[in-house]
């Protein structure tokens, strides 16, 4: 359903509302623009700007510019106040009617003792961080470019995972994806300039390890939104700001080069660069061109046990008990090539004052190779807990992987000033693509042979953590007795497209006496997703073993050698060249396509969606003394359509012909108010609260009407997938309180609540199928719960220590604590009815973040620790296991935990006296080896724990326009 009229009415009420007064109106009021820079002459944004009397105010942009419009003619007084600087003053400034009046405002350290410190590059980030959180309207968290790379932050999620009260889902090592505020992904946004930014998977979240740290000028986190931002983001909005030229010339280089000890030794590599310059009459042209490379040899020890309530046979017979504990696992060694690169820019030209035009840009593509082989022991039963009978077995996997992700974010626009109106307008266009897949080579035990359903297995299970199933009567590292059995390939396509369109247009006037502004807009997304996937099994191998197939890696010390040496393992391209020597040992042939089995597990997959958001806001912002109040309500009208494959079930088998396009559609609007209040106690210290209300759509891969099932599976285990085509979205009632006092020489010490009630959250639901072909298995579907909330309590120290004696004068403290809880409740029929209110999921109850830094003689150095708690991955308890029989809900069919984390990182750069701009850079990343995993119930019932050892990465980089002399 689209809403042509929705539009044509905002655009309408904007022009009639905010049309620019004739020039002999405007010719009565006067303007003050200007420029703020630091006594180098570098910009500084975020400086707050203030005029007395009324108190009209303003906030130096990314070029140190700034505009007051619409003054009344007389005689002004201009205060410029930044932190970590002293207070700039003008008194006495006279404006005429239709004159436009400079300043240009040079500001000084606050203290001359400060003016090396200030100058260190990640200092110089960090205050300016701190300017622009405190003149922002909404409660914003600023991470520039010189902070991020301070610590070694691959790549974005890293560095967002450093913010406070947010945590990260973990995989190979690096961040992927963020959990702002307790939410789980979904309910957060990314952006780019303010741009949605499409994912390259069939969900909203965007999987920010596929852009380098470094690409970026600054990471903003709006934690409330204002009615100007897009509305989807209840736990909070990232937005990765691209860089842009300064009046400076600017060039950087850098290249690294680091070893990790673990999987036999994998390497890395990194390098940057960054140039920019404005250029003409008034340097009114800036190019800046920023790009980036790394690739990182990844080896993982991973075990991952399969925790259940196990029955307890003594010498075959009948079930005398049980015990909760592995009955299997995966012993799994990888091996990745993760290649990450990407550039970035901006490309504006000044028009005159407070107007510009400009053309940005952001490409990343990140490719994840990489190899995995695969032990899998498995009992068949057990006599004790520590015992099995003879009846088990084993098997031998080896998966090759290709995924590949790449974004790509470009945006053109303008903003003119006009009088006291203030235009803006801008078109964007986004792209987003996965492709790859998962081929693997599978292999079964010889016939007959040792491994064959006769194995007796003692487990050690006396570390949870480490299970050690040793067999007592055959080697399940025999090559010889491991026969190929099937091989499978296939290909994976998932692509999203973005174009958006927007315009907006403020006002500033005197409410009475009291400086206001008014503004008004429009935006429109439209965006299409798809996803289509083939795959297809190969059966057979005439027998061909495994020790036909050896590859030349083993590794004696894997897993810290719980387990001894992992291997002999295959090498993929052998098994590859027989299968092209020898189709005719597979079915199904060459040609022949894929089996009804592989068609049943993928066609239900594919789907198109179509989904159009249009959005007009006005938001209304007044200056009462040391007040300010900002309220303004947002409408966002969606309209979208899907089309999904369902197919015909006979005999829980795929049937050629019977696949049917099933079409769906949504259509909502929600209306989205937003308030936001500060009240300053003198200069440093602000009083915030803010209300609003968000929105969080359902996942694109959600809403088709599709069935997709396993047909080798059978009943009890079966289970099937489902899409549900009336998912609401979910929505939520937003309130903060938070209080700042900004430190000398700067810093900032900052506390607050939140709490937020949601209504329609989204759960991945397991229920039992009560009719048709599938009746008595297992469906997962998405659906809609009732409600929950979640409610914390946040606080931030961060300090420039040089008041401390001697040396210790250059250290420096960032650190953050937050507690979270929630409450979670299911519809009728979900999870068996279950009836408890688990917290919601990815809600880790502490996060924390302390880190320590110094800048002294040319040493930077910073040493980060972060931790998140364990939180809920996915919800897996069923009322039915709530008994002793199923372990209860601490028991091994418990919900799927995230191990916590703590990992310290530590960074020093030092600047090479005399070599004109060189510095010498080292890292070490995961001092701590901590674990990435997830577990059952509790965290002795383990079912993947992974660990990826020490990095350690040295450099150099060369900046000579910072040189610190």
């Amino acid at each position: 359903m689209r809403k042509p009229l929705f539009s044509l009415f905002i655009l309408t009420f904007m022009v009639s509302v905010l049309y620019p007064a004739p020039a002999t109106a405007q010719e009565r009021k006067g303007t003050i623009s200007g420029r703020v820079t630091d006594s180098t002459h570098a910009v500084l944004q975020g400086a707050r700007i203030e005029l007395q009397p009324n108190g009209p105010s303003a906030v130096s942009d990314s070029q140190g510019l700034f505009t007051i419009s619409g003054l009344t003619p007389g005689r002004y007084t201009v205060t410029v106040t930044a932190v970590g600087f002293a207070q700039f003053a003008t008194s006495d400034m006279a404006v005429n009617a239709g004159s436009v009046v400079n300043v240009d405002a040079v500001l000084q350290v606050e203290k001359r003792t400060e003016v090396v410190e200030v100058r260190a590059e990640r200092e110089r980030g960090e205050v300016e961080a701190l300017n622009r959180e405190r003149t922002a309207d909404n409660i914003l968290e600023v991470l520039p470019a010189d902070v991020i790379t301070s610590l070694p932050n691959t790549n974005i999620a890293d560095a967002v995972g450093r913010l406070n009260n947010v945590s990260l889902e973990r995989d190979e090592g690096e961040g992927k994806y963020i959990q702002i505020r307790g939410t789980e992904p979904r309910l957060s946004n990314v952006t780019v300039d303010g741009v949605h930014l499409a994912s390259p998977e069939n969900v909203r979240n965007v999987k920010l390890d596929a852009i380098p740290a470094d690409l970026v000028e600054s990471v903003e986190l709006s934690k409330t939104l204002s009615a100007n931002q897009e509305g989807d983001a209840i736990g909070g909005s990232v937005n990765l700001v691209t860089k842009s030229a300064q009046d400076k010339p600017y060039m950087s280089f850098m290249g690294m080069g680091g070893y990790t000890p673990v999987a036999g030794g994998r390497s890395l590599n990194q390098f940057d660069v960054t140039l920019g310059n404005r250029f003409g009459p008034q340097k009114r042209l800036g190019v800046l061109i920023g790009g980036g490379y790394d690739w990182n040899g990844r080896g993982i020890d991973d075990v991952e046990p399969g925790p259940d309530v196990n029955g307890l046979f003594p010498g075959g017979g009948p079930q005398a008990g049980t015990f909760s504990g592995p009955n299997t696992y995966d012993q799994r060694e990888y091996w990745y090539d993760r290649t990450r690169f990407g550039f970035g820019g901006t490309l504006d030209y000044r028009l005159g004052a407070g107007s510009s035009a400009y053309l940005r840009g952001l490409f990343s593509q990140f490719k994840d190779d990489g190899q995995d082989w695969i032990y899998s022991p498995t009992v068949g039963s057990f006599q004790t807990p520590t015992l099995t009978n003879p009846d088990g077995t084993s098997g031998f996997t080896h998966v090759t992987r290709k995924p590949a992700q790449r974004l790509f974010s470009t945006s053109a626009g303008a903003r003119h000033e006009l009088g006291r109106n203030l235009l803006t307008y801008e078109v964007a266009f986004g792209q987003a693509r996965f492709t790859g897949f998962f081929p693997r080579a599978s292999f079964d035990v010889v016939s007959g042979g040792p491994l064959d359903g006769t194995v007796q297995f003692k487990l050690d299970n006396s570390d949870p953590f480490v299970p050690v199933l040793t067999a007592l009567s055959a080697n399940i590292f025999d090559p010889s007795q491991y026969v190929l059995s099937s091989l499978t390939s296939g290909d994976t396509h998932v692509f999203e497209r973005d174009v958006t369109g927007a315009i907006s247009l403020s006002r500033s006037y005197n409410l009475g006496s009291h400086f206001s502004t008014l503004e008004i807009g429009v935006k429109v997304r439209d965006a299409h997703k798809s996803e289509l996937a083939n795959q297809t099994t190969f059966t057979g191998g005439g027998g061909a073993l495994m020790s036909s197939f050896l590859g030349t890696f083993t590794n004696p010390d894997y897993y810290f050698g719980k387990y001894g040496t992992f291997g002999p393992t295959t090498d993929y391209s052998k098994i590859i060249a027989f299968y092209n020597a020898n189709p005719g040992l597979f079915s199904p042939g060459p040609g022949s396509g894929p089996t009804n089995s592989d068609l049943a597990r993928t066609l239900p997959a594919d789907f198109n969606a179509d989904e159009r958001v249009t959005a007009g806001y006005v938001m209304n912002t007044v200056n009462f003394g040391r007040a300010r109040l900002q309220g303004g309500v947002r409408i966002e009208a969606t309209s979208a359509s899907f089309l999904a494959n369902q197919i015909d079930v006979v005999s829980r088998k795929f049937v050629p012909g019977s696949l049917v396009s099933v079409p769906g559609s949504q259509s909502y609007v929600d209306a989205l108010p937003s308030v936001q209040f500060q009240y300053r106690f003198g200069g440093d210290t602000l009083l915030r609260l803010a209300y609003g209300m968000g929105i969080a759509r359902p996942n694109f891969g959600d809403l088709p009407p599709h069935i997709s099932f396993d047909p080798t599976v059978k009943a009890p285990k079966a289970s099937v997938s489902a899409g549900n085509p009336d998912l609401k979205p979910t929505h939520a009632q937003n309130f903060d309180v938070l209080i700042e006092r900004y430190l000398k020489p700067f810093g900032v010490l900052e506390g607050g609540f939140f709490y937020k009630y949601l209504t329609d959250p989204i759960y991945n639901a397991v229920s039992q199928v009560t009719s048709g072909a599938f009746v008595g298995d297992f469906q997962n579907q998405p659906i809609n719960g009732p409600s929950a909330h979640i409610a914390g309590f946040e606080m931030a120290w961060q300090q420039r220590l040089s008041f401390l004696p001697g040396f210790l004068n250059g250290s420096g403290v960032r650190a953050n604590y937050s507690w979270t809880t929630s409450e979670a409740t299911f519809p009728p029929g979900a999870f068996a009815n279950r009836t408890d209110k688990p917290p919601l999921q990815r809600q880790a109850p502490n996060n924390w973040n302390f880190d320590y830094t110094y800048d002294r003689k040319g040493i930077s150095a910073r040493l980060g620790v972060t931790h998140n708690d364990a939180n809920i991955f996915s919800y897996n308890f069923k009322q039915t296991d709530s008994g002793p029989d199923g372990g209860g809900l601490k028991g091994p069919r418990g919900d799927t935990y995230l191990y916590p984390h703590t990992q310290v990182d530590v960074q020093a750069s030092y600047w090479i006296p005399r070599s004109h701009g060189f510095q010498l850079v080292g890292y070490v990343l995961n001092l701590t080896d901590d674990v990435f995993g997830f577990y059952n119930g509790s965290e002795q019932f383990n079912i993947q724990r992974e660990y990826y050892s020490r990095t350690y990465a040295l450099g150099l980089r060369w900046t000579p326009s910072r040189e610190n002399k």
